[in-house]
This record gives C-alpha cells, sequence and structure tokens, in this order.
C-alpha cells in the first residue's frame, strides 16, 4: 500500500490533447476500480482456500473499501451491475470468512450492511434509472442471503429490521415514483 503521497501535478500544458469527457473518465474509474477489486479479491480467496482466514479478512476489507470509495460512486454510472455486484461479493465474501472464523454475528452484519447498502442506492433518486435497476436487481440476491441466513439460525432482530426497511423504503420510493 501506498503510503506517500502522489508528487504535484505540473502546470498544464497548451499543447496537450483536451481532457477526456466525464463519461470517457467515469468508465476509466470503473474499469480501474474493478481491476483493483478484482486482483484484490483473487488474493483473498487464495488465502481463504489456504485457511489464511485472518489474512483473507484484511483482503476482503480492502477491495470493500475499493468499491466503497468516492471514486466508485463516482464511476456507478458506467458500470451500475459490475460495481454492485463486486460490492455484493465483498461483504459476502467477509460474511463467509466470519462464519469460518465462528463469528456468526459479523458474519450477520456483513449480510445486513450489503442489503442496506443496495437499499439506499436502490431508493436514491438521484443515482439514475439504470444504477437503480441494478441495484433492485442485486437485492434479491442479499434478500435471499439474509432470508438463507434466518432459515439456518432463526429469525433475529438484525435481519428483520433490514428486511423489514428495506421493504419499507422502496415502497416509500416506488411511491414517489408515482406521485411524479
Amino acid at each position: 500500500m501506498r503510503t506517500r503521497s502522489p508528487p504535484a501535478s505540473p502546470a498544464p500544458d497548451p499543447s496537450a490533447p483536451a481532457p477526456e469527457p466525464a463519461c470517457a473518465t467515469e468508465h476509466t474509474a470503473a474499469r480501474d476500480a474493478l481491476a483493483q477489486w478484482r486482483e484484490l479479491t483473487r488474493q483473498a480467496n487464495a488465502a481463504f482456500d489456504r485457511r489464511q482466514l485472518a489474512h483473507a479478512q484484511r483482503l476482503y476489507r480492502h477491495a470493500l473499501r475499493i468499491v466503497d470509495a468516492p471514486a466508485w460512486r463516482a464511476a456507478l454510472a458506467a458500470a451500475p451491475d459490475e460495481l454492485l455486484a463486486a460490492r455484493v461479493v465483498s461483504h459476502h465474501n467477509l460474511a463467509e470468512t466470519h462464519r469460518r472464523q465462528r463469528d456468526p454475528e459479523r458474519a450477520r452484519e456483513q449480510l445486513c450492511l450489503a442489503h442496506e447498502a443496495l437499499t439506499g442506492i436502490a431508493c436514491d433518486l438521484r443515482a439514475g434509472d439504470a444504477v437503480r435497476r441494478c441495484a433492485l436487481r442485486h437485492l434479491g440476491r442479499t434478500r435471499l442471503a439474509l432470508l438463507d441466513w434466518q432459515s439456518a439460525r432463526g429469525v433475529c432482530a438484525r435481519t428483520q429490521v433490514a428486511l423489514r426497511e428495506s421493504a419499507a423504503a422502496l415502497a416509500r420510493s416506488e411511491a414517489g415514483l408515482a406521485a411524479h
């Protein structure tokens, strides 16, 4: 991990080509974030397979920080399906690592956090229709993960709250759209 700040940018060259349009920059940011996320996840999966769970957990957390960074949020419109899937996979990988470490509360928390993050995106009118549709699609996956959790371990307040609040938030969001 780099601890030094990057060197200062030189003064702009008037003969240099114009900067990339915002859309191209978002696509580049999305591609770069996904490449970095994939590499960290690959390393974490290898550590997980070797039963180096603490190391895998650190790498999964680092991967999650990438897909939760402000640059990622700006790039979300460029590749919503891939970036939202990466976020869900990161949370679910952490949940599985916690489960293997016999820490069911932290595992459950990761499942809830994934579901709540997608709920927030799906209900955010500023996110754009394509992003919101992708979030809704991935919400089905996180909902199933929470229901599977409850099926295996019994109903608990934390998962019930996450499921109930997401249903209420989505209903309010849909009602707000219908009013416009």
